[in-house]
């Protein structure tokens, strides 16, 4: 019978072929046995029960074949709290938390941590961005907007696991469509930003198993940003701020749509390889 090191040393070497078959192999184990690091450590020479082997099997077999971990699992972490993800939404990515970095950082610069904020996620998905702001934001409420129901819904029992489901609105809506005369004074989104014709060369983890309409952003992967600029100016309120993630190579083609559309970028950030990720704007009456 194996133990938990002859388990993940086998599975380790199995996995050689994607980025991290250390963590993975390490990390659908404890999942699926139960156990935190601490116990892996503590446990590695003990029997695993067979149940827990069939499980793991089932997983690595499925991680072979290119599924992500986050999606075996149906959950991932983002913000130090746990997100259930499905086939209906983006896994959390580590380089969109560089947006509550930033909302933060300008909330606490302006002294309007504890103000009673209204906050519009766009493209909500699995409600991640908006959860996490109010985590830290304890007057703060949300809209979260998304033209997917099943996004919605998933981004719902996100909410009601970390018991924000009575501070968030979620509303079905194609960016700004049915959010006619409201305004917010934080506006926040991770919107499609992919070319469409570097869909091909994603990674088979993303390209086959997140949902298209959440990557595709048209030819350039910039056409949501255009429709969301263009009505910044009608639902920002006149002292907030809007930050969004964008992708590589995209910035100058931010700053065209920004001045295009008659609103002021204020700053960008870089993730950690160097590469402009997140924008800050605000009204172009500011």
């Amino acid at each position: 019978m194996p133990t938990y090191n002859d388990l993940y040393q086998s599975f380790k070497k199995r996995l050689a072929h994607v980025d991290t078959p250390d963590l993975d192999a390490r990390v659908l184990i404890c999942a699926l046995a139960g156990l935190d690091q601490a116990d892996f450590i503590v446990k590695r020479d003990k029997i695993v029960d067979t149940s827990v082997e069939e499980a793991v099997e089932k997983a690595i077999k499925r991680r072979l074949k290119g599924e992500p971990v986050s999606k075996i699992l149906g959950a991932r972490e983002f913000w130090g709290l746990d997100f259930k993800v499905t086939e209906h939404t983006l896994s959390p990515r580590p380089e969109t938390e560089i947006i509550i970095e930033r909302a933060l950082k300008w909330l606490d610069r302006e002294g309007r941590l504890n103000e009673k904020l209204s906050i519009l996620d766009l493209g909500t998905g699995t409600g991640c961005i908006p959860i996490s702001l109010l985590s830290e934001l304890p007057n703060a409420t949300a809209v979260a907007a998304d033209k997917s129901p099943d996004a919605l819904n998933v981004a719902k029992e996100n909410a009601q696991n970390h018991k924000m489901i009575d501070r968030i609105t979620f509303i079905e809506s194609d960016w700004f469509s049915n959010l006619e005369n409201k305004t917010f004074d934080l506006i926040v989104s991770n919107p499609p930003y992919i070319p469409e014709s570097d869909i091909e060369s994603l990674p088979k983890e993303v390209r086959n198993h997140d949902p298209i309409l959440a990557l595709i952003g048209g030819v350039h992967g910039l056409d949501p940003y255009e429709i969301i600029f263009s009505k910044i100016n009608t639902h920002l309120k006149q002292d907030g701020r809007a930050f969004f993630e964008i992708g590589q190579n995209q910035l100058s083609g931010i700053m065209r749509l920004v001045d295009e559309s008659n609103i002021q970028l204020c700053d960008s950030v870089a993730d950690l390889a160097g590469i402009p990720r997140v924008v800050e704007i605000t009204r172009g009456d500011k």
